[in-house]
């Protein structure tokens, strides 16, 4: 990122580089000061002026009212680009009481203003010339969207000078800058990803491209090396890890009763073995990727790769597992720095970590199962787990539930309970060209089977028609989901889900009408993707995503659905953790407890106030009623005391009463 800097005579560099950057800064930029030079701009219409200073002073309160939403301090010049793209974006239009369109208006006219102040670089239609050598690359190029995919990273190239042979690995990251520091622009890394994706495919398909591969801000620091690079030996020893995670050895990791309970700390006289339970691709994977990143920090430490000859060395000498946990902490200290949520002095105490608490994890399985270090050196790891492990929680993070309970207004909750089916209804009307009206479709479609099955995001986007679906082929109905274990999470309880003759009709109405503008013909997906493969799971996420929260005016993803189911049965049915277990398919009902545990608290008063309520109805609180209850009461208590004072013949004691008043 470009620092501010200051040139011989004392001016500032950041506005001296203005030009080449593609703005050149003019007059004064606080709120009243900007408000003054439009009404001072009697070069314009005057119905132009008055269109200006309604959608700044639209703006003006978006910005105020997201500066105190999301704690973002005001600068002292609100109104440069990069902090306008830091609150402007933050809430759908509708947060804002705003319709799409008129909020695009409100942009559009605030980005002319910031032109005409010199804070924006000039673009829109005539302004985005691009220089011979870029056009000449772009001439290339056959593909509509490919050309839009390149067209603002060109327009930035040529607005700084920089030639096609002048292109670095840096050029994204230079891109990335100047959009939030001289332009209004939403959702500047996603830009930025299809940008490099199609340099990329530029790069492979079009002659003559420049052959450089552009490395995007914010991409994953890859100071691993490859598994096969290492000594054959320890790739071996690797495999016979997995294979005792997959369940194949009987002295896999999950056969070592033994080892288990010395590391425990008992003896294990008399214990039963521990039944052998098989890992998950994914997590086979996982694990694959934790012992790859554990070598690297060794090798980034300087141990010599030939000397990693099997996964003991990985835990012995015993300085190894603390010098792998070290590595990965200073690199999270870094990016925790660099991102400014930690001071650069390190005066901070040493975060925690669930990533590298993970790699401790697979460091104790490595040292207790598969090598079978000693006691001592087995509880220094355990020691070191401890340490980087973060808290656990014991209830519902604070920013979910704040979401939660915006999603839960009751008018929100109406919309959103009810957008899947607006959606369908709205296609004729808005007369979308057919692949976009099966678009919108395919998300109605996801989000009624969302709302219905609270499924994780994987899940959802694996359905396939023919194995997960429930299909009555007398009517060709689709009534249920039946999604065996081993596809879930815990791969403890299948998915087993009746649908509702609703969720029933909106599905097969997709399938009939829709998905096949989508599908190949050989794509088995419910909602496919490329080839034979489903939709992205990344960005058919974010995109159901947007469009809901561009609808109901509030922050809302895939796995805050979860949650709503669990509020909802919490709701009614206060404490009921066991049911909300079985409903979301988590391991067990502690789960369920440690991020649910009072959620239903709200509930659980109202439904005690509405008890009270009800008791004090059915005990009839008329006067004569009560004194009746009253007199009843003292009866009682008198009859109760007369009996416990009579004497041992059986007289009663001078003075006592024949019975209830």
């Amino acid at each position: 990122m470009t620092s501010r800097s200051h040139t011989p005579d004392g001016s500032d560099a950041h506005d001296s580089e203005a030009a080449r950057r593609g703005v050149t800064m003019i007059g004064d930029l606080s709120t009243e000061g900007i408000r003054a030079a439009i009404a001072s701009w009697h070069d314009i219409p005057e119905s132009r002026r008055r269109n200006w200073a309604s959608s700044f002073n639209v703006a003006d309160g978006i910005v105020r009212r997201m500066e105190a939403e999301t704690g973002i301090a005001p600068v002292a010049e609100r109104w440069r680009c990069g902090h306008l793209n830091a609150v402007l974006w933050r809430k759908p239009p509708a947060f804002h009481g705003l319709a799409d369109r008129r909020f695009g208006d409100v942009v559009s006219h605030l980005r002319q203003i910031l032109i005409r102040l010199g804070v924006h670089a000039e673009t829109g239609t005539g302004l985005n010339t691009l220089a011979p050598a870029w056009q000449e690359l772009m001439d290339r190029i056959e593909q509509p969207e490919r050309k839009r995919g390149l067209v603002r990273f060109f327009r930035f190239l040529t607005v700084v000078l920089i030639a096609p042979e002048e292109v670095t690995t840096h050029a994204l990251e230079d891109f990335a800058f100047w959009l939030d520091d001289v332009t209004l622009t939403d959702d500047i890394p996603a830009l930025v990803r299809r940008t490099a994706s199609n340099w990329t495919w530029a790069m492979r398909e079009i002659p003559g491209w420049p052959q450089v591969e552009l490395r995007r801000p914010g991409m994953r620091d890859e100071f691993t090396t490859p598994l096969d690079r290492f000594p054959d030996s320890f790739q071996q020893d690797v495999d016979r890890f997995l294979d005792g995670l997959r369940g194949h050895r009987l002295g896999g990791v999950y056969r070592a009763p033994g080892a288990v309970f010395r590391a425990a700390g008992q003896d294990g006289r008399g214990a039963k073995a521990p039944r052998s339970r098989s890992q998950s691709p994914r997590t086979i994977k996982t694990r694959a990727e934790q012992i790859r990143a554990a070598a690297a920090a060794l090798l980034q430490q300087g141990v010599p790769l030939e000397s990693v000859t099997s996964l003991r060395d990985l835990v012995s000498p015993p300085e190894r597992p603390r010098q792998i946990l070290e590595f990965h902490l200073d690199r999270l200290k870094a990016r925790m720095t660099a991102a400014g949520r930690r001071d650069a002095d390190g005066a901070e105490d040493d975060p925690t970590s669930g990533y590298v608490a993970a790699l401790a994890e697979v460091l104790r399985m490595i040292a207790v199962h598969h090598v079978g270090l000693p006691e001592p050196e087995i509880e220094e790891i355990l020691h070191l787990r401890a340490a980087v492990r973060p808290e656990t929680q014991g209830t519902m993070n604070e920013t979910v539930a704040r979401k939660l309970r915006a999603l839960n207004e009751p008018d929100t909750l109406a919309m959103l309970l009810h957008l899947p089916a607006e959606w369908m209804r709205r296609l004729p009307e808005l007369q979308l060209r057919p692949r976009d009206a099966a678009l919108v479709a395919m998300y109605a479609t996801a989000l009624e089977i969302l709302l219905a099955v609270p499924l994780r995001r994987r899940n959802l986007i694996e359905l396939e028609i023919e194995r997960h679906l429930v299909i009555d082929h007398r009517t060709s109905a689709v009534t249920g989901l039946d999604i065996p274990a081993a596809a879930t999470k815990t791969r403890k309880q299948p998915i087993v889900w009746d649908f509702t003759p609703r969720v029933a009709a909106m599905i097969g109405t997709y399938i009939s009408k829709y998905r096949p503008l989508l599908a190949g013909g050989d794509n088995r997906f419910l909602f496919p993707g490329l080839g034979d493969r489903h939709r992205d799971p990344g960005d058919f996420a974010n995109e159901l995503s947007t469009r809901v929260e561009r609808e109901l005016g509030t922050d809302f993803n895939l796995h805050l659905v979860r949650h709503l189911t669990a509020w909802r049965l919490l709701k009614r049915i206060p404490g009921a953790y066991e049911l909300v277990s079985r409903v979301l398919g988590h391991a067990s009902p502690k789960t369920t407890m440690t991020y649910y545990c009072g959620l239903e608290m709200i509930f659980a008063v109202r439904e005690a106030s509405r008890l009270l309520e009800l008791d004090r109805i059915e005990a009839n609180r008329l006067p004569a009623r009560f004194a009746g209850a009253r007199d009843r009461v003292r009866a009682r208590r008198r009859q109760a005391r007369n009996a416990g004072t009579t004497g041992t013949n059986g007289a009663k004691p001078k003075g006592a009463g024949n019975g209830a008043a």
